[in-house]
């Protein structure tokens, strides 16, 4: 599929309000009521410990909200790298990979802005809310939750409404002054990209356009006024189609989110519904969460953060570190970003990671055992097997340059870098990469010296 246009949002968007014609509305400022308009518009962290190196070497700590994790000590020596040559395992990286105990703990953590996401109900069956932040459901729970400065929005959702149904991202202004809105993202139904088919599915080619910045939405800074509503993005499915988006939201003061159904474009249906919740099938998570209710809530952060500083040793090692990990996946590190709210039947922490970021450098170091130069090889790779048409499928970056990484039964690693160092040499790849949708859960980030 070609690369799509620009299509901005103009300030047009922004829809008057006639307040007349909702009285009942009035005075509800502070629990997200809005009015009327006068025109239409257009998927709990805890403590986690690394693994042991060798004699001499500081252990490294990083945190994230929800959770912490050590890195494995590093070598001989009392300076350099953070992880010494010990940490690696003697032999060739073959199948089976090595998983669970056998990975490290991932160094970094979550940073960024929140991510409000919107997955459950996944599959809707009619007119209503999805999610929102303006107040508490009568069925769900949650609560009110303004959202203010930057932000991001992440929703996945199947119509099986029977007849084709609109999905509607707005905002409103809960406050008593003008606020400035603006967006940027991409969201597609599976009518427009090919169907869902292995890099054709809407998930792809949202992971694509947000980690090369390509988006297919821009909605201009614009005027909110009190209790007035702004629509974001709107896109229709049909039935037992998929929708997915991800977007970057900026706001110069609190406002509320909220995904919505409709059977049209015109805004006033959404308003009409939007304190219904859309009937659907809704995934509970256990207690303790998930495993493995879906995600309606907004989550602490966008983006985990982390750098491998390693050194690497002779022919035949390797050693890996987990990736992609949530409670209730039998890994000790926690990489999940904790929730700050979420409906009560929704998952407490990210599950899945979806629509986030992984920004990973690896610094690699010659270990100095020898003057021979070292061979590294690093590999992404999907841990799950089984019988589904993919474990990841999407678009990431390697030092800058694009590269499809998809993940199929018989074929779940990527090779991301072959770096070939000189003594004293340091070498660094980095590695970027949003979570598409469809992804299963987890992944791990291998390196092999040969």
């Amino acid at each position: 599929m070609s690369r799509r246009a620009l299509c901005p949002l103009a300030a047009t968007l922004l829809l008057s309000l006639t307040l007349s014609g909702c009285s009942s509305e009035e005075g509800t400022r502070d629990s997200g009521g809005v009015g009327a308009t006068t025109a239409g518009a257009g998927g709990a962290a805890g403590s986690t410990t690394g693994g042991a190196g060798g004699p001499g070497q500081t252990t490294t700590t990083s945190t994230s909200t929800g959770g912490s994790g050590t890195g494995g000590a590093g070598g001989d020596g009392g300076s350099g790298p953070a992880l010494g040559a010990r940490v690696w395992t003697e032999g060739a990286l073959v199948e089976p990979l090595p998983t669970g105990s056998a990975l490290l703990t991932l160094p970094g953590g979550g940073v960024g802005g929140p991510v409000l996401t919107s997955n459950n109900p996944e599959i809707f069956q009619g007119n209503g809310l999805l999610y929102g932040v303006g107040r508490a459901s009568d069925t769900r729970g949650g609560g009110t939750f303004p959202l203010s400065g930057d932000f991001g929005v992440y929703l996945h959702h199947i119509n099986q409404a029977g007849t084709p149904k609109v999905v509607t991202l707005m905002v409103t202004n809960p406050g008593d002054a003008d606020i400035t809105v603006s967006a940027e993202g991409s969201g597609f139904n599976q009518t427009e990209t090919g169907g869902l088919g292995l890099g054709v599915s809407p998930d792809y080619f949202v992971s694509e356009d947000w980690i090369l910045d390509t988006p297919t939405t821009v909605v201009a800074p614009t005027t909110l006024a009190p209790q007035k509503p702004l629509a974001l993005w709107q896109k229709s499915a049909n039935h037992n189609a998929e929708l997915d988006g991800r977007f970057a939201v900026h706001t110069s003061g609190p406002a509320y989110v909220y995904l919505v159904v409709t059977d049209g474009t015109d805004l006033n249906e959404a308003i009409a519904v939007y304190k219904t919740d859309a009937p659907g099938v809704i995934a509970v998570s256990g207690n303790p969460p998930p495993p493995f209710g879906r995600e309606a809530g907004v989550y602490a952060h966008d983006t985990w953060n982390g750098t491998i500083d390693i050194a690497v040793p002779a022919a035949d090692h390797h050693v890996g570190f987990m990736v992609n990990t949530a409670t209730g996946a039998g890994y000790p590190q926690i990489q999940a970003f904790p929730a700050l709210t979420h409906y009560d039947d929704s998952a407490a922490e990210s599950v899945g990671m979806y629509g986030n970021v992984y920004d990973l450098t690896v610094t690699l170091h010659h270990d100095g055992a020898d003057a021979a130069p070292r061979h590294v090889r690093v590999s992404f790779a999907s841990l799950v097997n089984g019988a589904i048409s993919r474990f990841w499928d999407g678009v990431g970056l390697v030092d800058g340059v694009p590269v499809v990484l998809r993940h199929v039964p018989g074929d779940r690693q990527t090779q991301l870098a072959d770096v070939t160092f000189a003594p004293g040499e340091t070498r660094e790849v980095h590695f970027r990469a949003m979570v598409p949708g469809l992804t299963s859960i987890p992944q791990a980030l291998y390196l092999e010296s040969y």
